[in-house]
């Protein structure tokens, strides 16, 4: 997102050093065919706008159209891939937010091979909006981690105390049985727009409840992290990586880095007044987190700004993290995982205000 208020991509063969200016190596795009929410996968991009899932591809002049999918009234829950050229879609419709459907879409001939309406029973007549946070393939079920949301007023909104984890069978989508869990609310995102789960090496899943202001709208409940084990559907109930507690913040946004593990994108309480300065006040911090010894390292860098983003790459035993910082620079900082080294890679120029995601185009 740049300063003038337009959406340019740029690629590049390296992000561990070099300059780039967005009038010089960027190709725009317009709004309509782009926000932060679109999906990055082996050369292709893809979008839900106008009552259609879209393919593109990327020309020198923008984002060139190749294939669609109808898929009118609905928007992004939430993505899975499956495998390279297997998509699950979890949609939801614009007109209630209520109704949830689960799409399974071969990407290289774009085609919808499964599509079906998962009803997921309401958990109180007060709270009518359905929030996918996560959808992934465990112990060869289909897990999908979700809450409830109501309207307060027009910029106001909150989450149901609850969490809910409905287990389906992979292959018919038939429910199965529902787990709560009161220990946090709002499990994952939008994990187009920021992921908030994972599997480690040894098939254990991952995943962050997010019930800060930014998402859930629920902060006397702690943003924390749980597993469920590689030999379990259910959470583990002995399991509760507070993080909320540790950092006395809340947090949005978790990254694997390997080795058990993880990167998470924290806020700060004491440096922005609300929701409505919450994007553009310097305030985030990361930390790696240990996941099986519990413990939090805060990263000695610049704040960042931006409530969501996908600002975190990991591969090839670095992370890479971009930051929009108070002195107006534009960044990606390269941490190595084994040295704990840090130091900055690529540079962006000023007519950027927001680096919204960072990708592996292929």
């Amino acid at each position: 997102m740049n300063k003038d208020l337009g959406n340019t991509i740029i690629t590049s063969n390296t992000v561990d050093s070099g300059n780039l200016t967005i009038s010089k190596n960027g190709i725009d795009i317009p709004t309509q065919q782009f926000d932060r929410s679109i999906i990055v996968k082996d050369k292709h991009f893809y979008f839900l706008r106008a009552g259609k899932f879209r393919k593109y591809t990327l020309q020198s002049n923008g984002l060139k159209e190749i294939a669609q999918l109808a898929m009118q009234d609905q928007h992004i829950e939430n993505i899975n891939w499956l495998d390279r050229d297997t998509l699950l879609l979890f949609t939801s419709d614009n007109k209630t937010n209520r109704r949830l459907w689960v799409s399974k879409i071969t990407v290289n001939d774009f085609k919808i091979n499964q599509q079906q309406e998962v009803k997921l029973p309401s958990a109180s007549a007060d709270f009518k909006i359905l929030s996918v946070g996560f959808g992934t393939i465990h112990q060869q079920r289909l897990l999908i981690g979700y809450t409830f949301n109501k309207v307060i007023n027009e910029t106001d909104f909150t989450t149901i105390d609850t969490m809910y984890i409905a287990t389906l069978d992979k292959t018919t989508l038939q429910l199965e049985n529902i787990q709560k869990d009161t220990r946090s609310s709002y499990p994952g995102g939008v994990n187009t727009v920021q992921s908030y789960s994972l599997h480690d090496e040894n098939g254990n899943f991952y995943f962050m409840s997010c019930p800060g202001i930014a998402l859930g709208n629920s902060p006397s409940k702690p943003t924390a992290i749980f597993r469920i084990d590689s030999n379990s559907t259910h959470i583990n109930p002995a399991y509760f990586l507070n993080l909320t507690a540790k950092t006395h913040n809340h947090a949005y946004g978790m990254w694997y880095l390997g080795n058990n593990q993880a990167i998470v994108r924290s806020e700060r309480r004491d440096r922005y007044t609300d929701f409505s300065d919450h994007h553009s006040t310097y305030q985030f911090e990361y930390y790696v987190v240990d996941l099986i010894s519990q413990t939090t390292t805060k990263l000695n860098l610049p704040f960042d700004k931006g409530t969501r983003k996908e600002s975190v790459l990991v591969e090839n035993g670095k992370a890479y993290i971009t930051i929009d910082d108070a002195k107006d620079q534009h960044q990606v900082w390269v941490y190595d995982i084994k040295s704990k080294n840090i130091q900055v890679g690529l540079i962006l120029d000023q007519a950027t205000d927001f680096i919204v995601r960072i990708d592996r185009l292929h």
